[in-house]
């Protein structure tokens, strides 16, 4: 049975509530100086040192929805709300702790990384370097919700890195050990060897061309299988994510990324392929996705070569100048087939606008058309329009 278009009153008062509080944080924002989240300054040791802190929320709210059997939409989801502390000491040496607090408490990153020497080195539980996707801060992406194929992928693993630049080119890599305990191995509690290379062949004044490579080597933990997830692409949505079967042939597999990405002006257009290998002649996954972004008041994503990535928005007019902030209209397709040796295939369409209207704060309004076709089950479609505000300190 299919659930007509809903809309209810607990939507309009979760926005309602969203609104006042995105209100009242920018009338304050607009009186507090940018370095407010400085928090501390000194010596320590006859050396240098700053401590800062950052705040993140995220909440995702139901405008309308049609589902179908077997799937449901959530009125509201605070997706994000992250706490985090940074200490530079001596100029080379940075800390990092935070966490997420929106549903359970939760580890992010916790890690210390020497700046000292061309090459950075990095350990503690960070960001494996795979992909673009990945790569792209959450708050930072075209679309607010990490494409389905990227899913795929390595999240967090603790480990040891590395990461190196030249004049147009980074290199990433690193080894993670499922050995660190639940909280601190990542997702999956996998031991793995992961790297990243990208390259931009083309600069100039109005754009640039990207391309990039990445790689894992991943084994779980012997017995356990291998299984992997695709994702709905939004927090709301239940039932529409799909995942392979549990391959229990080997605890080995292999992720191999190819991405690429081109800036034109105000501009953005970027897509990414990843194919999943299991071992001892199991099954190959796959997922790609592509992504088209254009800012209509005319500002440019800024561009890291060391990390290979793509920075956010900031509103030449802001509103609190008077400006009408920044306008961005992004669209999205992907595709995750999970179907070889038994699992599901997807597919998402998502188009979104987002108004900046200044630097820590990000409203967008977003359609979403979800495919899926499960094993063993029907065809399930559904659709879904939300709103999803940001709030950055």
């Amino acid at each position: 049975m299919t659930i007509p278009w809903q809309g209810t009153l607990e939507p309009v008062k979760h926005l309602g509530r969203l609104c006042i509080l995105s209100a009242g944080l920018l009338l304050s924002l607009w009186s507090i100086p940018s370095s407010a989240m400085e928090l501390a300054r000194g010596e320590m040791f006859g050396e240098p040192y700053d401590l800062r802190g950052y705040a993140w929320l995220e909440e995702d709210i139901r405008l309308a929805s049609h589902t179908a059997d077997g799937t449901s939409a959530e009125s509201s989801d605070l997706r994000r709300a992250r706490l985090g502390l940074g200490v530079r000491w001596q100029r080379d040496w940075i800390f990092h702790l935070a966490g997420n607090f929106a549903h359970r408490t939760s580890l992010r990153d916790l890690w210390i990384e020497y700046r000292g020497w061309p090459v950075r080195l990095e350990v503690g539980r960070f960001l494996e370097p795979f992909g673009l996707g990945e790569s792209i801060n959450a708050s930072d992406r075209l679309l607010t919700s990490l494409p389905s194929p990227a899913a795929l992928g390595p999240d967090y693993g603790f480990g040891i890195g590395f990461n190196y630049r030249g004049s147009t080119w980074g290199l990433a890599g690193g080894a993670f050990t499922r050995h660190a305990g639940p909280s601190l191995s990542g997702r999956f509690a996998e031991d793995a060897f992961t790297a990243r290379g990208t390259w931009r062949p083309l600069v100039g004044e109005d754009g640039y061309l990207h391309l990039g490579v990445s790689g894992s080597f991943r084994r779980t933990q012997a017995g356990s299988g291998v299984q992997l997830f695709g994702t709905s692409e939004s927090s709301l949505v239940r039932g529409m994510s799909p995942q392979s079967v549990l391959e229990m042939l080997g605890d080995r597999y292999r992720l191999t990324g190819e991405e690429t990405l081109m800036r034109l002006g105000p501009i953005t257009l970027l897509g990414e392929m990843i194919q999943v290998k299991v071992a001892d002649g199991g099954p190959t996954w796959h997922g790609e996705y592509a992504e088209l972004g254009w800012c209509v008041t005319g500002e440019r994503r800024s561009y890291s070569t060391r990390y290979g990535t793509i920075g956010g928005i900031s509103p030449n007019r802001p509103v609190e100048l008077d400006g009408f902030g920044a306008w961005e209209v992004a669209l999205r397709w992907s595709k995750t087939d999970l179907s070889d040796d038994g699992g599901d295939h997807g597919y998402v369409r998502s188009v979104a606008l987002s108004w900046y209207p200044t630097d820590p704060v990000r409203i967008s309004l977003s359609l979403h058309r979800a495919h899926l076709e499960p094993l063993g089950g029907s065809p399930r479609d559904t659709t879904l329009g939300q709103l999803q505000v940001q709030l950055r300190l």
